[in-house]
């Protein structure tokens, strides 16, 4: 169970049927000794009344005078009873119906001279004690059906049940309004959480919630140290890349020299420092395309790709470049900004310098991905050689800057974000085309 109120419902069930068996089972047998006491206290003062009636007739011997004992003993199966035994004879109540007690049997109920025994299919508590008159062993059994007893207290325990279960839905029902009342601060910082990952706010809200304003508090300094690291990154890497071309300068004309003079050497160094110069110009192009970090904004494609589209035409502006793009204006990337201007804008380079004249750009969002298309009118690439494009730094011509890094860069975005990329051919333009697709939340599986 992943959720919290699942494991908190699941828990309070648990030791309040624990705690509710043990009262159940506690009250059930508390109730049936009290009732057994009071039972037993009968019998007690009945076994007195039995034995005064037990007398020496002058003509018979001895005998139970009936008349001096209660009348339900008189009542045939009346569930009261009574034996006496004097000198080996006994005597039985009328009650009994030519029945006997088996008053040696039964079970011990922690009564003294108390058993409890089956009589005629039905509980019931004996009573056996000898006691001395006029010199002569009176042996005093009596016995009383407790099944109404037993009766109402299994009644007693189903209502129990009954209002216990009750009891258990009520609490169950006030625990889930409380801790949906207590989680509802979670629930509020996990809306925030998506309205910050698709770009309706920067920043998750206050909560007044304690244990959970740590939280936000933290978030929301990642979400802004995040921001600063990745502009600082992008300065840096723009600054590095600036600082270089001077050095670069200063060696291009020692190469010059170097030439002039017919050093064999000079032309390896120009090359390296020709390819040098290339990663510099790739890098500074880069930072210029993708500007400031945004996290946690919405970032719409036909915005992003008419600043893109503005700023390659002025990089290739020897080409003429002609951009046609299909995208509607509610079509956004469901991520950080950076990582859609990277994507863009890799996607885009690769294809303006392999472009004779027209690029062809389609964005497309349902429900379930955002799907990028950008084709070109450039040679393309054999369908056996589109694989080598996806190692970092590959390049199938060497004599022009594009198809390498790009795209190795596009993949790993493209992986980061559990989307989909794939090289064709584009049947409108004839040069290459680059689909890229990517769920627009976690664990979507994307179309074929």
């Amino acid at each position: 169970m992943r959720s919290i109120q699942s494991r908190l419902n699941v828990n309070f069930v648990v030791v309040t049927l624990i705690l509710f068996m043990l009262f159940w089972f506690g009250q059930s047998w508390f109730l049936r000794q009290m009732a057994y006491d009071f039972v037993a206290s009968r019998l007690t003062s009945d076994a007195y009344t039995v034995l005064r009636s037990v007398e020496m007739d002058i003509g018979s011997g001895w005998r139970v005078n009936v008349d001096n004992t209660s009348s339900v003993y008189q009542q045939p199966m009346s569930g009261h009873y009574f034996q006496v035994a004097v000198d080996e004879k006994w005597f039985f109540s009328r009650s009994l119906w030519d029945g006997r007690i088996p008053h040696d049997e039964g079970q011990d109920i922690g009564q003294e001279n108390i058993r409890l025994i089956e009589q005629n299919n039905k509980p019931t508590l004996v009573y056996s004690k000898t006691f001395m008159k006029q010199g002569r062993e009176i042996q005093v059994v009596l016995a009383e059906d407790i099944s109404s007893i037993e009766e109402s207290l299994s009644q007693l325990g189903w209502l129990a049940a009954g209002l216990g279960l009750a009891g258990l839905i009520i609490l169950l029902t006030l625990q889930i309004y409380i801790i949906r009342h207590g989680l509802q601060s979670l629930k509020e910082v996990k809306g925030d959480i998506t309205r910050l990952k698709t770009g309706k706010i920067r920043q998750l809200s206050t909560v007044t919630t304690a244990e959970v304003e740590p939280l936000v508090t933290e978030i929301n300094y990642l979400v802004q140290n995040m921001e600063l690291r990745l502009q600082r990154s992008r300065n840096a890497v723009g600054n590095l890349a600036h600082a270089a071309k001077t050095p670069l300068t200063v060696i291009d004309r020692h190469v010059d020299t170097l030439l002039e003079a017919e050093v064999v050497q000079g032309k390896d160094i120009q090359e390296q420092s020709a390819r040098l110069r290339e990663m510099i110009e790739r890098e500074l192009t880069r930072a210029r395309i993708a500007g400031a970090a945004l996290p946690g904004q919405r970032i719409y494609i036909e915005e992003e790709l008419e600043k893109l589209v503005r700023t390659l035409k002025a990089i290739y502006r020897e080409k003429a470049l002609s951009f046609r793009i299909d995208v509607t204006a509610s079509t956004y990337f469901p991520g950080e900004r950076d990582d859609l201007v990277e994507l863009l804008g890799n996607l885009l380079d690769n294809a303006s310098k392999w472009a004779q004249g027209q690029i062809h750009i389609v964005a497309e969002m349902d429900e379930n991905c955002l799907m990028l298309v950008v084709e070109d009118d450039g040679p393309g690439v054999p369908e056996a050689e589109r694989a080598r494009l996806m190692n970092r730094g590959e390049r199938l011509d060497e004599s022009t800057t594009g198809h390498g890094l790009g795209m190795s860069i596009i993949s790993e975005i493209v992986s980061q974000y559990q989307g989909r990329f794939v090289l064709g051919a584009s049947e409108e333009l004839g040069g290459l085309s680059v689909e890229v697709m990517l769920p627009r939340q976690a664990d979507i599986e994307l179309p074929d």
